[in-house]
C-alpha cells in the first residue's frame, strides 16, 4: 500500500505542473502527401495558386526541382504537379504572386549568380512556362513580389548579399524589365551597398503608401558601424519616392541581422517588429503609434537560441494575439500573452528543430499550419524530410479568414491593409509577397476571435485607394472580398451530434440556405448526410462572382483508443523486486495479469498488456516486456569431516558465507568453506550473480559529405547523461598516422577523463572505457594543445559530417548526443558509440547449512579445556590450556577457512599462553591445539 500511496502522489503533482500553454500542438500531417520523402532547401512557400480558396505548398526538392502541391476539399492527399528543375543549384530565394493578373499565381526564385526563374501560370493554372528576367546577375537572398509604383502590377524586388538590391518593373503584361533607378539605395558612407538579407514591404508609418526595411548582414565585417550591416528603411515619401530614414526612426541597427517582421503585437492599430540577429540577441521593437520604434526585448520573455535563420509572427492559438515562430539551427514558438510579453512553448513540434518554413492553412479548418524544412544552414537540403505540421487546434478558438481579389490593385491584393474591429477592439494585418528570408506564406489573411463569434466589422484599405467595408460576420468563415464589387457569401456548415462515430452511425450536414452548392462530395444540394471517415466542406456561391469556402468538418469514423503503458522504473531486475506498469488514461483497464485499476505493479517475468473501451469496440496496447532475473539458492554438494574440521561445499557462482542469518559481513567467500568444528552450528550461504547492463549503439554511425574541417578547429559532440554508462567504443577516420588524447569534458572545459590512443591511417576503433556520471552539456573531443604539438594545428585531423546529420542521437533515459560546439550541421570525429549500462547484482536467498558434532572424543579425560579470555579480543588474547599428554604441543590460530595465521610451541605443565592478536583483521578465528 506505501508504494500504492507514493506512486499516485508523484502521478498527481506531475499532471499539476503542466503548463496550460501546453494546448498548442502540432501534428504530422505528411499522409496528406503523395510523397512524404522531400526535401527542401531554404526557400517554401504556402500559398493558394489557382484561386480556389485553398492554401497549397510550392516546394523545391533538393532545393532545385519545383513541385506544387495542391490541396484539395474533403481531406484526401494533395494533388501533385511536377514542373521540374529550376537550377543545378538550391535556390535561396521564392516568392509568389500573380504577375500578370489572371486569376492563378506564378513563382520566382534565384539562388546564387543563377538567375532570377519567373515560372508563370498557362492555360488556366494547367501548365507553366519558365523564363529569365534580364539584367546582371545577383546572389539573391530575401525577395518580394510588391507593386511599388501602385500601377496595379506586382513588381520584382530581390535583396543582393554582394552588392546592391535589384528591381524589376513589371510592363502591365507580365513581364519584368530592370529597373534599378527607382530607389537610390547607395549607403552613406560609401560602400559597395552588398550584405542584404531580409526584406519586407510594408506600411509601418499608416500613412497609406508602402515602405521597404531591410535587414542587413555582412559576414567577415566586425564593425557594427560600417554601412554593410546597417539595417536600412527606405521611407515612401509620396509619388514612389524613397529616402533611407531608418535613423529617424531608431530602426538604424548594426547587429549582423538576418530577417525583419512587421505585426502589431498588442492590437494597437500599429505594426511592432521583431528582428532576427546572429551576433547580439534577437529584438522586439514597440512601434509608439507613429512609426518610431523602441526596444522592448529585455523582459518580454523571448530569447532565441543558436542562428535564426526564419522569424514570423502569426496568430497559432487564435486567441486574437500574433505569436512568434522562429527557425534555423535551434527552433523556438512562443506564445503572446497579450501584455507584451510571450511564453515559449516547449515540445510542440518533435523531432529535429526546423531550418526554414512557410506558414498557412494546409487543412482548411480556420488554424494556421507550418510546412517545415529541415535543410543545413542554409539551403543545402539534408536527408530528414520536411513536415506538414497540423494545427491540432487545441484552444477551440474561433477565426475569420480574409482573401482579396484586387481590381484597380494588384489581383492579389498584395500591399492591402485589413482591419477587424469587434469587442477586442482593432487587429490589423496586411497582405505581403515574399517574408522573411527567401519564403513565402500564405495572403489569406488570418485573424484569431478567441471566443468571440462575431466581427462587427472589417475594413479593407486598398492599395489604390478604395475602402471597402463588411459588417456584422459571423466567426469561422473564410471571406474573400473583390474590390468595389462583391463580399463572399457567409460559407458553414452546420450539423447536430458528434463527428466521431463507429460503421453505421450517419451525421446529416447543412449549408446556409439561399444560395448554390457544390460540396466536397461532388453533391450541390443544400444538405448532404456523412456516413463516412473523411473531411467534408462546401462551395457556397450567391450568384455573382463572389463565392466563400466553407472551414472542413472531420468526420473520424470508429476511432482508434489503442493504450499505451509507461514502465515506471526498469523492466529488467532482480527477483523480489517490482515495477510499476502506468496505462494510458482510459475509461477502464484490464490487464493481461488480472488487475483493473489505472496501473499494475509487476513482480514476475513475461509480456504484459491493457485492453481498454473505445468508443466503438476493445483496444489492447502493445505488450511490454518484464523480465525478472534470479540468483539461484546455494545447493550443498557435500558436508565432510577431515582432520578435525569441518568441509563445505556448495554449488553456486559467487558464494559468499555468514556466521548469522542476518550478519551483514561475510566470514568467508567461494563454493568450498573449511573451519574447524567442534560442537553442534550452522553456517548460511547465498550466492550473488553478476548481470552484465546492456549494451546499445548511439551516435552517428559513420562519416558522410566533407573530409575534414580546417585544421584551425578542434571539434567537439556536445550531449548530456542522463544516467551512468561507460563509452566503451568509438569509431573515427583518419588519413594522419599518430596519437591523439581523447577527452571528456564538462560543461566549463574542465577534462573529466582522457586517454591517450594511437591512430592509423583508415578506419579505426578505439577503446575507451570512460565511465560517465550524469551531467548536462559535456562535450567529447581532442586534446588541442596535444594536437598543436603533434601536428602544427588545432585540429585533431579526424573526418567529421556535414552531411545527414540528424541530431539529436541517443538512448532513451541514458544519453542525448545534441549538437556539436560548431553548430548542428556537422559531427565531430566519434561514430558508432558502443555504451554499456552498469552491471547490477542478484543475491539469493541464505540457505542455512546446519551441522552436528557426534562421537568427539575429550582431549583427556577429566582434563580441564581449552578455554579463551576475553572474546571478543582487539589486542592480548588469554588461552588456557589443559593438562598436555606429551612433553611438547603445538597450538594455532586458525581463520574461518581452517588456515593457519599464527603458530605457537607449548610445553607440558604450562598452565596458559597469551597470543597477540593485532595484526589480524577482523573475523571469526579458531584455537586448535596439536597434542602428540
Amino acid at each position: 500500500m506505501t508504494k500504492v500511496y507514493a506512486f499516485l502522489s508523484a502521478f498527481f503533482l506531475l499532471m499539476l505542473a503542466s503548463p496550460s500553454y501546453g494546448q498548442l500542438s502540432f501534428s504530422n500531417g505528411n499522409d496528406l502527401l503523395s510523397n512524404s520523402s522531400f526535401h527542401s532547401g531554404v526557400a517554401i512557400a504556402v500559398v493558394d495558386m489557382n484561386g480556389d480558396g485553398l492554401d497549397d505548398i510550392v516546394h523545391l526538392s533538393q532545393g532545385r526541382e519545383l513541385h506544387i502541391e495542391y490541396q484539395r476539399p474533403g481531406g484526401v492527399p494533395f494533388l501533385n504537379y511536377f514542373f521540374g528543375s529550376l537550377s543545378g543549384q538550391s535556390q535561396w530565394s521564392m516568392c509568389v504572386a500573380d504577375v500578370d493578373n489572371d486569376g492563378y499565381n506564378d513563382v520566382l526564385a534565384g539562388g546564387r549568380y543563377d538567375e532570377i526563374k519567373l515560372v508563370r501560370a498557362m492555360e488556366g493554372g494547367a501548365n507553366y512556362e519558365m523564363s529569365t528576367l534580364p539584367g546582371p546577375g545577383l546572389f539573391v537572398q530575401g525577395s518580394n513580389l510588391v507593386d511599388i509604383n501602385n500601377d496595379g502590377w506586382v513588381d520584382f524586388f530581390g535583396c543582393h548579399d554582394d552588392g546592391e538590391s535589384r528591381i524589376w518593373a513589371n510592363d502591365s503584361t507580365g513581364n519584368f524589365n530592370t529597373a534599378d533607378e527607382w530607389i537610390d539605395m547607395a549607403t552613406v558612407p560609401a560602400s559597395d551597398n552588398s550584405g542584404n538579407y531580409g526584406s519586407i514591404w510594408t506600411d509601418f508609418d499608416n500613412d497609406g503608401d508602402i515602405d521597404l526595411y531591410i535587414a542587413k548582414c555582412r559576414q567577415g565585417v566586425n564593425n557594427p558601424s560600417d554601412p554593410r550591416r546597417i539595417n536600412a528603411l527606405y521611407l515612401n515619401i509620396g509619388d514612389n519616392n524613397f529616402i533611407e530614414a531608418a535613423d529617424s526612426f531608431n530602426l538604424k541597427i548594426g547587429a549582423q541581422s538576418w530577417t525583419a517582421d512587421f505585426q502589431d503585437i498588442d492590437n494597437d492599430g500599429d505594426y511592432d517588429c521583431f528582428i532576427t540577429n546572429h551576433d547580439v540577441p534577437s529584438m522586439l521593437l514597440e512601434n509608439d503609434g507613429a512609426g518610431h520604434f523602441t526596444d522592448i526585448t529585455a523582459g518580454s520573455g523571448i530569447n532565441i537560441a543558436g542562428l535564426p535563420i526564419q522569424g514570423v509572427m502569426r496568430d497559432f492559438d487564435n486567441d486574437g494575439f500574433v505569436d512568434l515562430l522562429v527557425a534555423g539551427t535551434r527552433q523556438h514558438l512562443f506564445l503572446n500573452n497579450g501584455d507584451r510579453t510571450f511564453t515559449e512553448v516547449q515540445g510542440a513540434f518533435s523531432g529535429n528543430h526546423m531550418e526554414s518554413f512557410a506558414i498557412g492553412d494546409l487543412n482548411h479548418d480556420g488554424f494556421l499550419d507550418i510546412y517545415g524544412g529541415y535543410a543545413q544552414v542554409y539551403t543545402t537540403p539534408s536527408n530528414i524530410d520536411d513536415v506538414i505540421w497540423l494545427n491540432d487546434a487545441a484552444s477551440g478558438n474561433n477565426f475569420i479568414a480574409v482573401s482579396l481579389v484586387g481590381i484597380e490593385s494588384n489581383r492579389n491584393g498584395i500591399g492591402a491593409r485589413i482591419e477587424a474591429y469587434g469587442p477586442w477592439g482593432l487587429q490589423v494585418r496586411e497582405v505581403r509577397a515574399g517574408e522573411s528570408y527567401g519564403i513565402m506564406n500564405s495572403m489569406t489573411q488570418h485573424f484569431g476571435l478567441g471566443a468571440h463569434e462575431m466581427v462587427d466589422s472589417l475594413v479593407i484599405r486598398w492599395p489604390s485607394g478604395n475602402i471597402d467595408t463588411v459588417q456584422n460576420l459571423t466567426a469561422n468563415q473564410f471571406v474573400t472580398v473583390i474590390e468595389n464589387s462583391c463580399t463572399s457569401p457567409a460559407a458553414y456548415i452546420d450539423y447536430e451530434g458528434s463527428t466521431v462515430m463507429c460503421e453505421g452511425d450517419i451525421l446529416p450536414l447543412f449549408a446556409p440556405e439561399g444560395y448554390t452548392y457544390v460540396w466536397s462530395t461532388g453533391d450541390t444540394t443544400q444538405s448532404i448526410v456523412a456516413a463516412e471517415a473523411g473531411s467534408y466542406n462546401v462551395t457556397v456561391y450567391n450568384g455573382s462572382d463572389c463565392f466563400g469556402v466553407s472551414p472542413s468538418v472531420i468526420i473520424t469514423l470508429n476511432p482508434d483508443a489503442t493504450p499505451s503503458i509507461t514502465a515506471e522504473g526498469e523492466t529488467r531486475f532482480c527477483r523480489g523486486g517490482s515495477v510499476i506498469l502506468l496505462a494510458s488514461e482510459a475509461e477502464s483497464y484490464f490487464w493481461s495479469n488480472g488487475s483493473t485499476s489505472l496501473f499494475t505493479e509487476v513482480t514476475e517475468s513475461g509480456d504484459y498488456t491493457v485492453t481498454t473501451p473505445g468508443l466503438c469496440q476493445e483496444f489492447t496496447s502493445e505488450p511490454i516486456s518484464v523480465t525478472v532475473l534470479e540468483s539461484l539458492v546455494p545447493e550443498v554438494e557435500s558436508a565432510n569431516f577431515v582432520n578435525g574440521q569441518a568441509e563445505i561445499s556448495v554449488i553456486g557462482a559467487n558464494i559468499q558465507w555468514y556466521d548469522s542469518p542476518d550478519a551483514t559481513v561475510p566470514i568467508a567467500a567461494g563454493s568450498l568453506l573449511a573451519t574447524p568444528v567442534d560442537s553442534d552450528t550452522a553456517f548460511y550461504a547465498e550466492n550473488i550473480t553478476l548481470y552484465p547492463g546492456e549494451q546499445f549503439l548511439t551516435g552517428m554511425p559513420s562519416h558522410q559529405g566533407g573530409n575534414y574541417s580546417g585544421n584551425q578547429y578542434n571539434g567537439a559532440v556536445i550531449f548530456d547523461c542522463l544516467s551512468p554508462f561507460t563509452l566503451q567504443e568509438v569509431l573515427v577516420y583518419t588519413d594522419t598516422e599518430g596519437p591523439r588524447i581523447i577527452e571528456l569534458q564538462d560543461a566549463n572545459g574542465n577534462v573529466l577523463l582522457s586517454r591517450q590512443v594511437d591512430i592509423s591511417p583508415g578506419l579505426q576503433v578505439l577503446t575507451l572505457n570512460f565511465d560517465i556520471e550524469p551531467g548536462t552539456d559535456l562535450s567529447l573531443t581532442t586534446n588541442t594543445d596535444f594536437n598543436l604539438s603533434q601536428f602544427g594545428f588545432e585540429s585533431a585531423r579526424l573526418r567529421r559530417s556535414d552531411q545527414n546529420v540528424n541530431y539529436p542521437y541517443g538512448v532513451e533515459d541514458v544519453v542525448e548526443i545534441k549538437t556539436s560546439n560548431l553548430g548542428n550541421d556537422r559531427y565531430y570525429y566519434f561514430f558508432n558509440w558502443k555504451i554499456q549500462k552498469p552491471s547490477f547484482e542478484c543475491v539469493s536467498d541464505r540457505v542455512e547449512i546446519a551441522l552436528m558434532v557426534v562421537g568427539t572424543n575429550d582431549v583427556a579425560a577429566g582434563s580441564s579445556q581449552l578455554a579463551v579470555l576475553p572474546n571478543p579480543v582487539s589486542t592480548l588474547l588469554e588461552v588456557k590450556l589443559p593438562e598436555l599428554q606429551q612433553e611438547a604441543a603445538a597450538l594455532k590460530v586458525l581463520n574461518a577457512t581452517a588456515q593457519s595465521v599464527q603458530e605457537y610451541g607449548v610445553r607440558r605443565g604450562d598452565a596458559h599462553v597469551q597470543l597477540d592478536m593485532e595484526g589480524l583483521p577482523a573475523g571469526l578465528y579458531f584455537i586448535q591445539l596439536m597434542d602428540g
